[in-house]
């Protein structure tokens, strides 16, 4: 087997495991690049953007590579998470983060508005009491005179 070969394979059995979650030489969190190809493969600085490598990097490497980021960077938003996702425990506190901070955004923006609904009905309503008055004041300059058999 040539060099080339060998570490072609190297590569793909690197961008296995980290699609998998489990990474030997890198860290299992952050997106996925080829430098982090490289790094878990074990080859030197940049070895995979030799042009040797180029075939290998844009047909079969890098739609994965996109698939995963997508369905990596859908989750952290909050979006389904996949079954061949594995967040880390990490990254699942942080999408758990960005969850609750949304909860708390929506949530004074609800208050807020319910505040302001409370002080638009609370106006209509002494707009109402006021008018009432008027007309109780109008009633009593009226004469009334009350008839006795």
């Amino acid at each position: 087997m040539s060099a080339i070969k060998n570490t072609e394979t190297k590569f793909r059995e690197a961008l296995s495991r980290l699609l998998a979650g489990e990474p030997i030489r890198t860290k299992p969190t952050g997106k996925l690049t080829f430098n982090k190809i490289n790094n878990e493969a074990g080859a030197g600085h940049s070895y995979i953007n030799k042009a040797c490598f180029k075939n290998l990097r844009e047909k079969e490497f890098q739609p994965q590579i996109e698939r995963y980021n997508n369905v990596k960077s859908d989750a952290m938003e909050g979006g389904v998470i996949l079954p061949e996702l594995n967040l880390s425990t990490e990254d699942a506190l942080r999408r758990e983060l960005k969850r609750e901070i949304a909860l708390k955004i929506r949530y004074k923006h609800e208050r807020d508005d319910a505040r302001k609904e409370s002080k638009v009905g609370e106006s209509e309503r002494n707009a109402l009491l006021f008018r009432i008055h008027d007309l109780q004041e109008q009633l009593r300059s009226l004469t009334v005179v009350s008839i006795n058999r």
